[in-house]
């Protein structure tokens, strides 16, 4: 009988798609990419025949990924905003910041092709079905939900779920592209946040300590 491989197939386009994401193709190694694993580089060439193939399928645009707002679909809205925000901008940063590696890779490595001079975003940002769309829907039905317990001030909740958003696309951009110095600890940045959201959108908990 045959060995049973040490990593399946989705892991290993994973830690290449993170890879790619943060060095890009250039800057990323097989040997790299097998480090995150914990297995040699020829275990790789098992899943794709080159590093090329390799990149071109851990690129690819992928179907209804999970994201890190799908947790809002199980929350009431009676419950403590802070919380509820906190975990979302904590998990929607990183996962913004792997999506601008992954489209940063793959517009650098189109180099003077037909591609070139022209980022080709990994979703249809003219479909509802793209990864910012149903996190804002998410956020905003969060938000309705919130209004209507009398947990958050917004008359607005959806105009209020794309502020959010764009806060935490504001700490991406400035930290990866315009790159800050000395850079601000996301935790930090995001408690800033919420303490403006707690003066203005999250009412007052008057319940009895």
């Amino acid at each position: 009988m045959g060995r049973h491989p040490r990593v399946t197939r989705d892991q290993v386009l994973q830690a290449a798609r993170e890879a790619f994401a943060e060095r890009g193709f250039e800057g990323t190694t097989l040997a790299a990419i097998a480090a995150r694993l914990g297995v040699s580089p020829a275990a790789l060439l098992r899943h794709a025949p080159t590093k090329e193939a390799l990149f071109r399928e851990a690129l690819a645009s992928g179907g209804q990924e999970p994201l890190p707002s799908d947790f809002l679909a199980g929350v009431s809205g009676r419950e403590d905003p802070v919380p509820v925000l906190r975990r979302l901008a904590l998990t929607l940063e990183p996962f913004i910041e792997q999506k601008m590696g992954e489209t940063m890779a793959r517009f650098l490595r189109a180099g003077a092709g037909e591609e070139s001079g022209a980022v080709r975003l990994p979703f249809d940002p003219r479909r509802s079905s793209s990864p910012p769309a149903r996190v804002l829907a998410a956020l905003e039905d969060y938000l309705r939900r919130a209004r209507a317990a009398g947990r958050v001030r917004v008359k607005d909740p959806r105009a209020a779920a794309l502020a959010f958003m764009g806060a935490i696309q504001s700490y991406v951009f400035m930290h990866r592209v315009a790159r800050l110095a000395p850079p601000i600890p996301l935790p930090r940045y995001v408690a800033a946040l919420l303490a403006i959201w707690r003066r203005g959108a999250i009412a007052a908990d008057r319940r009895p300590k």
